[in-house]
């Protein structure tokens, strides 16, 4: 009876085991499975976002972020995808597929800092948007995830749903 009992819960224990590493291996490379264009696009639509960016073409992405063109030597991304302000604001959806994770995030929080210096001067009341943008990285360290927005709790949320975290 004892050995029905623990072999019976073993084999529960294994089978729970199994279910979990397969949803949470699915959960990481979702992100990874869809090109940048369109998780940039989707995350643009969640954060309802559509009417205040518009879609940048790839060269003003490269020179706006990386300040370099499109198959430039040492341009650390492979792919992005990006949502830029449509009017006088902040509001931005940035989307980077890289080998080296921390180059990029790295480059856009220069970039932050620059646009923090233009909007103290031009629109002050940016700055906390700005301040407060979400970079962040999927958990294989394939996908970076840049969110300027006024709902920064609902885009931290989405972001690590669009992440797989």
């Amino acid at each position: 009876m004892l050995k029905k009992f623990v072999s019976s819960m073993l084999a529960i224990m294994l089978l729970t085991g199994c279910g979990t590493g397969a949803a949470a291996d699915e959960g990481s490379s979702a992100a990874t499975e869809k090109t940048c264009a369109e998780i940039a696009s989707g995350l643009v639509s969640d954060l309802g976002l559509s009417d205040v960016v518009t879609e940048a073409k790839t060269r003003v992405v490269y020179g706006s972020f990386f300040s370099a063109r499109e198959g430039d030597e040492g341009l650390p991304v492979s792919d992005a995808a990006a949502y830029l302000p449509a009017d006088k604001n902040s509001d931005t959806v940035g989307v980077f597929r890289t080998d080296d994770a921390e180059t990029v995030k790295t480059m856009l929080e220069e970039y932050l800092s620059a646009q923090t210096a233009l909007s103290q001067m031009y629109s002050p009341e940016e700055v906390f948007k700005i301040s407060n943008a979400i970079v962040d990285t999927s958990a294989d360290g394939k996908t970076v995830v840049l969110v300027v927005c006024n709902d920064i709790e609902d885009a931290k949320v989405k972001v690590a749903k669009t992440l797989g975290k």
